[in-house]
């Protein structure tokens, strides 16, 4: 599902009766007012997975723990809202056909109680060490050791409950084996093992490999299942994420002594999964951030601190700052595409329009577009894309838009400060 949030900056321009126009801006751009939540119930208030919710997550300290019980199986799990502000287990998922039946549940998974779709079932296959074979890239296998520490070892399409099929060579997969309510963790972006190692401040280093193996993160040197043994058990650590790199690799977090990555891993070999629940709102709409499927953020900023000058073309910019685990697309526009004195709304030559041609001595603002011939565009009333301002990729991660502005303004323009409200909008592609 595509969420869509714009930002609007107030393009100010203050002008004075001597021709020279001093015009500051820097504001955050904002839609609406940001939504904010009581703080209600938190993880000392929950006793089981499947009662995680995000108000939950955000609502605890970071670094609150509790243990809490998956009502699959009855295993329980320590889980703590870490640096990132998500909650994480801190033990591997150990969710097997034998410990389903230890409580008469069904092998047969469904959104009831699991991270799937309500239109999904899934049959956990029966622990086996020989089945990781990598005959196949949608092998749907999973072993048990009986080891805690370790926990169970799922092939890729069985940690993301069948989803990770051959239909799916990259992005996401829409379901997976934690319980409901908590998801495996995205390749980047928010709710990303990236994320995490970022904010706990674990590098990618001899020092990063100690801390992520040390409370309160825990994680396992458990090794891999592959060709019907366990290779490097107690030297190297390995956990899927949910996206899909390729038709034969998907993403995961990698360690050993020296070394911490996000990096991709045969889909069919047998490795370990820990699962998130995300501490933010995934529907709410606020100053801070953008929903484009997985996370896209921004903050913008308008810039015109120059003095401006009736003599000459004044320049200015407006900034967006986006931070997206998606391919993306950045539009502008404005609702009124011409800057305005409320203060002289009745008079019909108070105003700074929108055009594509800027001379001086006349009143006009664009954006910039880099053509020689129209070095100015005029602002639309619907959203666009301006030159240079759309960014593609898989994971473009952060990036700073910038959008020229331009204006010009004669000396008889009354006194006063112009605006108008121009809207960043980013939407995924």
């Amino acid at each position: 599902m595509l969420k869509i949030h714009r930002y609007k900056h107030k393009l100010l321009i203050p002008i004075s009766c001597f021709s020279i126009i001093v015009a500051t801006a820097s504001v955050l751009a904002s839609y609406s007012t940001p939504t904010t939540h009581a703080v209600g119930r938190t993880l000392s208030d929950i006793s089981t997975m499947q009662e995680m919710e995000w108000s939950v997550c955000k609502s605890s300290a970071i670094g609150a723990t509790a243990i809490l019980r998956d009502v699959r199986d009855n295993n329980t799990y320590t889980v703590r809202r870490h640096e990132d502000g998500n909650c994480w287990m801190t033990q591997n998922l150990r969710l097997t056909t034998d410990s389903l039946a230890n409580v008469g549940h069904s092998n047969a998974l469904t959104s009831v109680d699991t991270d799937m779709r309500a239109s999904d079932s899934y049959t956990l296959p029966i622990s086996s060490i020989n089945g990781f074979d990598g005959s196949s890239s949608y092998l749907n296998e999973m072993y048990y050791a009986e080891d805690e520490t370790n926990g169970a070892y799922y092939s890729f399409m069985a940690a993301t409950a069948g989803t990770g099929d051959a239909s799916l060579i990259s992005g996401d997969a829409p379901s997976s084996i934690c319980p409901k309510g908590w998801k495996l963790p995205s390749y980047s972006g928010d709710s990303s093992y990236a994320n995490l190692l970022t904010a706990a401040g674990i590098q990618n280093d001899l020092a990063g490999s100690r801390k992520i193996t040390a409370a309160p993160y825990s994680f396992a040197y458990a090794g891999y299942a592959s060709n019907g043994d366990l290779i490097l058990p107690g030297r190297e650590g390995d956990y899927w994420t949910r996206t899909a790199l390729s038709e034969n690799v998907a993403g995961n977090l990698g360690f050993y002594l020296g070394e911490v990555r996000v990096v991709g891993y045969g889909r069919p070999t047998g490795i370990t999964v820990r699962c998130v629940a995300t501490g933010t709102d995934p529907t709410a709409s606020s100053t801070l951030s953008v929903i484009v499927d997985n996370t896209i953020t921004i903050d913008a900023v308008s810039n015109m601190e120059q003095l401006v000058d009736s003599r000459i073309i004044n320049k200015g910019s407006i900034s967006a700052i986006v931070s997206a685990n998606v391919a993306y697309q950045v539009l502008l526009h404005a609702i009124d595409t011409e800057l305005r004195n409320p203060k002289l709304v009745t008079e019909d030559a108070i105003t700074i329009p929108t055009a594509s041609s800027l001379v001086v001595g006349t009143n006009a603002w664009g954006v910039e577009s880099n053509d020689s011939t129209i070095p100015y565009q005029a602002m639309s009333t619907t959203p666009r894309a301006y030159h240079n301002t759309t960014k593609l990729g898989d994971t473009p991660s952060q990036t700073i838009h910038t959008f020229g502005i331009g204006v010009t303004v004669s000396p008889l323009l009354p006194s006063g400060t112009y605006s108008t409200d121009v809207t960043v909008t980013v939407v995924g592609v």
